[in-house]
C-alpha cells in the first residue's frame, strides 16, 4: 500500500472541502433566502454585539399579513411554542406549537425569552408587526427579526443573528450546524402564517380559530 499516495489524496481532499466550505457553503448559509438588499440593510441591534464571529442574515417570503406572522414569533421559546424546527434537539421533544397560544402573545420588553432549559435571552426592542430584537446579558448575542410587507398578501421574514465566540470550535459548530436549525425554524413559521392566512380568508365570520 502506498502511504504516500494515501497522504497525498487525502491532503488535497481536506484541502477542497476547506476551499468549498469557506467559500461556497459558508455564504450561502449564512445569507440562506436574503437578497443583496436585505443582508446589507441595517437592522435592529446591528451595532451591540462588537467583533463578532458569527454574523448570519436569513430570509423568507410568507404569504400573510404581519400581523398574522407576529404571532408566531413572539410565541416562541424553548417549552413555550417551540422553535418550530426540531424539536427533540432546542425543545426536549415537545412538539412546536401549531396555534396561537394566547398566554404568550403578551411578549414587552424586559422579559425573559428561553432558548434552553438553563439559557435565555432578554427582548431589548420590540415594535408589535414590525420588529423583535433578542440580546443576551453578556451582549454577545443578538438576534433580530424584521417583518417587511411586500404587497397586501405577502411579508419578507428577515432574521438576523450576532454572535461573538471566543471558541474557534463553537465558531465552527455554528457554521456548520446552526443553519439547519434556523432554515427549518423559518419555514415552519412560513408553514403556519400560511395556514392561518387561508384560515382567516376562508372564514364567513372574519374570526380566526
Amino acid at each position: 500500500m502506498n502511504w504516500k499516495k494515501i497522504a497525498i489524496s487525502l491532503l488535497i481532499t481536506l484541502i477542497i472541502a476547506v476551499i468549498l466550505f469557506q467559500w461556497v457553503y459558508r455564504p450561502w448559509n449564512l445569507t440562506w433566502g436574503a437578497t443583496e438588499e436585505e443582508v446589507n440593510r441595517p437592522m435592529v441591534g446591528d451595532e451591540i454585539v462588537e467583533f463578532p464571529t458569527f454574523v448570519a442574515t436569513r430570509a423568507i417570503s410568507i404569504d400573510a399579513s404581519p400581523e398574522e406572522i407576529w404571532s408566531w414569533i413572539v410565541q416562541m421559546g424553548y417549552k413555550r411554542a417551540g422553535f418550530y424546527s426540531y424539536d427533540f434537539l432546542d425543545n426536549d421533544g415537545i412538539p412546536s406549537a401549531d396555534r396561537i397560544i394566547d398566554l404568550y402573545q403578551n411578549l414587552k420588553i424586559g422579559d425573559q425569552f428561553p432558548l434552553a432549559k438553563k439559557g435565555y435571552v432578554l427582548v431589548e426592542e420590540l415594535e408589535p408587526h414590525r420588529y423583535l430584537l433578542l440580546v443576551s446579558e453578556s451582549r454577545a448575542f443578538t438576534w433580530a427579526w424584521g417583518l417587511y410587507e411586500t404587497d397586501q398578501h405577502q411579508t419578507r421574514l428577515v432574521t438576523r443573528i450576532h454572535h461573538r465566540m471566543d471558541s474557534k470550535i463553537m465558531t465552527l459548530m455554528w457554521d456548520g450546524f446552526e443553519f439547519f436549525m434556523m432554515r427549518k425554524c423559518l419555514l415552519g413559521i412560513k408553514d403556519r402564517a400560511e395556514g392561518l392566512s387561508e384560515e382567516h380568508k376562508d372564514s364567513t365570520t372574519g374570526a380566526i380559530p
